[in-house]
């Protein structure tokens, strides 16, 4: 009897642990991919052919701030699930707040510019350009403003092609990636380019 025993439960443990290790191997795939991409873009690494959504800009001030805010980027992967060849991998996302930045410059930095922002014009074009660009740098480099964090819960959408898992590329994302939950900051040079 001890013997039958001995012998199912070697038969039975490892399959069991096999399709455990399976089942969490294929969850981690996915997370994986997402994990590489963010690494690559808190590495600088956002505009090589390799990396999964490749950025791309032609404007020097759009560079400098994806350098600044890119490299503060802090995630957190919490699930993943996976239907077939999609999956869905939820994480949250947290960098400096740069919508608060904003504000802070519309309030107190305002009178000390040559341009300064007015809510109607940010509410007409939506976005600000180059030269208000280049002023939330500065303050992101002045050690004098109070850098708030937001942190944001989003969820990224992956696609199985043969045996890779392929991120779409999403709004959602790079915001959280960068920072900001508003329109108003728009990189109106910069290509996504899902590879």
């Amino acid at each position: 009897m001890e013997k039958k025993i001995r012998l199912a439960s070697s038969i039975i443990v490892p399959t069991l642990l096999f399709v455990l290790f399976t089942v969490s191997y294929q969850n981690y795939r996915p997370q994986e991919s997402v994990k590489e991409l963010l690494e690559d873009y808190k590495n600088l690494q956002y505009n090589t052919d390799d990396v999964a959504v490749k950025l791309t800009t032609d404007s020097a001030v759009e560079t400098v701030l994806l350098n600044k805010v890119l490299p503060n980027m802090n995630y957190k992967v919490l699930q993943s699930q996976i239907d077939d060849d999609k999956a869905i991998v939820t994480l949250e996302v947290s960098n400096v707040n740069l919508d608060h930045m904003l504000q802070h410059y519309e309030s107190n930095v305002v009178e000390q510019t040559i341009k300064p922002i007015e809510d109607d014009v940010l509410e007409a074009s939506a976005h600000i350009d180059d030269l208000e660009v280049s002023l939330l740098v500065n303050l992101i480099d002045n050690p004098d403003i109070q850098k708030d964090y937001i942190t944001q819960q989003i969820e990224v959408t992956l696609h199985k092609q043969g045996s890779d898992w392929v991120l779409e590329d999403s709004d959602e994302l790079f915001k959280a990636v960068i920072g900001s939950q508003s329109d108003v900051i728009s990189f109106e040079h910069l290509v996504r380019e899902t590879n």
